[in-house]
């Protein structure tokens, strides 16, 4: 009997490997067209994956390397074999058993409730990223780190660091691990064992305290109420997102003086533009904080004088590394965004050139500074906003009208007024002359535009 030897196919040759790469491109495209020609193409409803840092964001900010790495654990699967981390094992596992001690529930029931749900799990994942790890080893990573990431977050809001055996510095630095990109945990894992404890709604709250306290926006570190909703986070770096893009914002109309002056300014880019808090300052515009902790709570208002409301910010050591993980997400392939923290940063470059801009921020109110110096917040903040790219529209009608203000001979004069009439007491009669004349004039303008003789 003859024996048969199969030749390996040969290797596709240069031209056509990159034309089978093109096609599979062509496909999705095609696929996509088709979708979109069938008006069903739907928001996005899937949860991003959790995913490692783009390299193009680590090579724009080599400065800030260790803001992607974890400093005390590591949690998940892309550091889990980092020998740097194998001191923190011993700890994540007393943590763990402590959750499963507090939480009244079985050790081998809520590990296989985590293996039953490890295909769901996998997927929030790239497969590459979990591919060395089979379903036991994936599922009993997930299981300790999920446990222990519960115990310390209820532990840490509750300042029961004794009971934990662990000093408090090191846990707070824990803590800022786990808004680490890469360090994240599907935020499924953590509801599946939550919802496992007898005492649930406790385990849920510290979460909701968690996230409050870790709001860059909530100076005062308040405390909130949880609410149950039915939001599908894919993880707590996501979580701490939403809560900083939500709530409610300040609506302040112009006053119909204000109206008038910004109808007489020139919003055209080539004309006087502003580039830091000191200039809007010499221009009439006064900073004041909002009363909102959401990032898309910035707006402009006039009166006499021109006002910029923005949301209080706390800058500590943890600042940079919360946002630029949340940079990080925001430029994930599969996280559909507009960009809302990367434009704020973009925004915050504008207003901030010097140290005079970020001490003119403590002094408002805005900014609490527990990072260094002045000098110091200005240069983090410049370095943080390098080579990143904003969404053009978001605080486009804040600019517009603040170079309406800006180029307007008016608000110039009334400006200039202000300060000169304000140096002391005794002029200011003379402030409320030039106030009547300056609105004189602005209404004689108002009244004598083309669009106003037409109508």
């Amino acid at each position: 009997m003859d024996t048969i030897i199969e030749m390996p196919a040969e290797p596709l040759n240069f031209m056509e490997e990159k034309m089978k790469e093109f096609d599979s491109a062509l496909h999705e495209v095609q696929n996509q067209k088709q979708q979109e020609a069938q008006g069903s193409t739907p928001p996005q409803t899937t949860k991003p994956l959790i995913q490692r840092v783009s390299p193009h964001l680590l090579d724009m900010k080599a400065d800030f390397q260790k803001c992607f790495q974890p400093r005390l654990v590591a949690l998940g699967p892309f550091h889990h074999d980092n020998p740097k981390f194998q001191r923190a094992e011993r700890s994540k596992l007393k943590f763990a058993a402590r959750f499963v001690h507090d939480s009244g529930a079985n050790r081998d029931d809520l590990f296989d409730m985590v293996k039953a749900q490890i295909d769901d799990l996998r997927k929030c994942y790239k497969p590459e990223d979990v591919e060395a790890y089979d379903n036991d080893k994936l599922a009993w990573v997930l299981f300790v780190d999920g446990c222990a990431v519960l115990c310390a977050v209820r532990y840490g809001m509750e300042g029961k660091f004794d009971e934990l055996n662990t000093k408090a510095d090191l846990l707070i630095f824990a803590q800022l691990d786990l808004f680490l990109l890469e360090n994240q945990l599907p935020y499924k894992l953590l509801k599946i064992l939550i919802g496992s404890a007898k005492d649930s709604q406790i385990w849920e709250q510290s979460i909701t305290d968690f996230i409050a306290q870790n709001l860059m926006t909530n100076t005062e570190h308040r405390k909130r109420k949880h609410v149950d909703d039915d939001k599908d986070y894919a993880h707590l770096l996501e979580r701490l997102r939403d809560e900083l893009l939500t709530g409610e914002e300040m609506k302040i109309d112009n006053s119909k003086i204000g109206r008038m002056l910004l109808s007489c300014g020139d919003s055209r880019k080539h004309r006087k533009t502003f580039r830091s808090i000191k200039e809007l300052k010499e221009s009439g515009i006064h900073v004041k904080p909002s009363t909102t902790n959401n990032l898309k709570d910035i707006h402009f208002y006039c009166n006499f004088l021109g006002k910029l409301m923005m949301p209080r910010l706390l800058v500590d050591d943890s600042t940079a590394s919360k946002f630029l993980n949340l940079v990080a997400l925001e430029m994930c392939r599969d996280f559909k965004n507009d960009f809302e923290v990367t434009s704020y940063l973009c925004f915050m470059d504008t207003l901030i050139d010097s140290a005079d801009d970020v001490k003119e921020l403590r002094v408002t109110g805005i900014l609490h500074n527990y990072f260094g110096s002045d000098e110091e917040v200005a240069n983090l903040f410049n370095k943080m906003s390098r080579d990143l790219v904003p969404d053009q529209e978001r605080y486009e009608k804040v600019i517009k009208d603040i170079h309406k203000y800006c180029n307007n001979p008016w608000t110039d004069a009334l400006a200039q007024a202000y300060y000169t009439h304000f140096s002391t007491p005794w002029t200011f009669l003379a402030f409320i002359g030039a106030i009547i004349g300056l609105l004189f004039s602005a209404i004689q303008a108002y009244f004598s535009l083309p669009q106003n003789r037409n109508g």
